[in-house]
């Protein structure tokens, strides 16, 4: 029962919007409907703003941190459990209950648990992806390829099922959740250099 509850407040945590609520507060903008329509850090950015972006990043990086902590304080560190936690709280990013199944990607999330809980791995991801992202230029078929590569990278450096299941479980779900929303940085154009005159 103790475990349900805190996996079930894990995903809760996970599904508080910040980037709806930082730029309706700062910007009485309704995210869901300027942009892209993205509830996320770019989107935030974007429609409200360098305060309801960085209000943004701070609250995806605490669905990573308060999970982790919750799972060290409360289940001795357990790593199953802290990867299930972690797991919850992206889910409730991606598919927000409070704004009816719409959500961000979950990126943040992601990259910083990760980076916590291997931090070489995630270092290696974040170069591939880097790589990848800016060789591709927005092509949708080449941004895919650092989705399939955290199973690989992470399995590699930690050598353990709990952690490869977690990985192959955000790939495929990051990877569904892309084909769903529009792609912020192709949108707003982040990564490609403008048009000359």
């Amino acid at each position: 029962m103790k475990l349900f509850c805190f996996a079930f407040f894990c995903y809760l945590y996970g599904a508080i919007p910040y980037a709806y609520l930082a730029t309706r507060i700062i910007r009485k903008k309704d995210l869901r409907t300027e942009g892209t329509g993205n509830i996320g850090v770019t989107n935030a950015f974007k429609v409200g703003g360098k305060s309801a972006g960085l209000l943004t990043i701070a609250g995806e990086i605490s669905k990573a941190v308060i999970p982790i902590l919750t799972a060290r304080f409360f289940f001795n560190d357990r790593l199953n459990i802290t990867l299930l936690f972690v797991f919850l709280s992206f889910l409730g990013t991606s598919f927000s209950i409070f704004l009816k199944g719409k959500g961000g990607k979950g990126s943040t999330v992601t990259l910083w648990s990760l980076g916590i809980l291997s931090p070489y791995g995630c270092l290696v991801l974040l170069f591939f992806w880097s790589a990848i992202v800016l060789y591709s230029k927005n092509n949708p078929k080449l941004k895919i390829i650092p989705l399939f590569l955290i199973p690989v990278i992470f399995h590699i450096f930690e050598r353990n099922v709990y952690f490869t299941t977690f990985c192959t479980l955000i790939s495929i779900t990051t990877y569904i959740n892309n084909r769903i929303r529009l792609d912020d940085y192709k949108f707003y154009n982040i990564f490609n250099k403008p048009p000359e005159n």
